[in-house]
């Protein structure tokens, strides 16, 4: 895409780049936005699983799809920084909101594909941030996840990763 295209935000998105998508093999999955289109990720490498690596229904794509235009709308919101910020912040960490609980429900039916995780978000920009050690879900101690690129914590009971950093 030409970086002086007038309109080139209003283009369809060009597919990811080789080098930005997972090679590794039947690493475990999460479910996480990233303002990108494609928001299953690999846990190891944290690059984008290409989803036909993974064979997945047509019903579980769009269930995919469905969540992920939720996610990132308020995702958006927060990163604008407007008024909506406070209100998309608190949907986002809010683990029994609308889109969290959906996406954890897509979570479970990707688990039966690959082992899949549901990434949680935290914001980091909070003046008095400190990663979790607690799982927002049963409140048990989060454990570190060694193999990632960087750290971060996961609840085997119910499938939550986030950042330890």
């Amino acid at each position: 895409m030409n970086q002086n295209d007038a309109y080139r935000k209003l283009r369809p998105p060009e597919p990811t780049q080789a080098d930005e998508l997972c090679h590794c093999s039947d690493s475990p999955l999460k479910l996480m936005c990233d303002l990108g289109y494609n928001p299953v990720h690999c846990m190891n490498c944290n690059r984008e699983v290409p989803p036909e690596q993974l064979a997945l229904s047509s019903s579980l794509v769009e269930a995919i799809a469905g969540w992920r235009d939720v996610y990132d709308a308020l995702d958006r919101l927060w990163l604008d920084s407007g008024a909506y910020e406070q209100l998309a912040r608190e949907q986002l960490m809010e683990i029994a909101s609308a889109v969290n609980e959906r996406g954890r429900h897509v979570r479970k039916v990707l688990d039966g594909v690959r082992r899949c995780y549901y990434w949680y978000f935290q914001d980091p920009s909070e003046a008095d941030y400190q990663p979790l050690t607690l799982c927002p879900v049963c409140g048990e101690p989060l454990q570190d996840y060694p193999q990632g690129l960087f750290l971060q914590r996961v609840c085997e009971h119910d499938s939550i990763v986030t950042s330890g950093e």
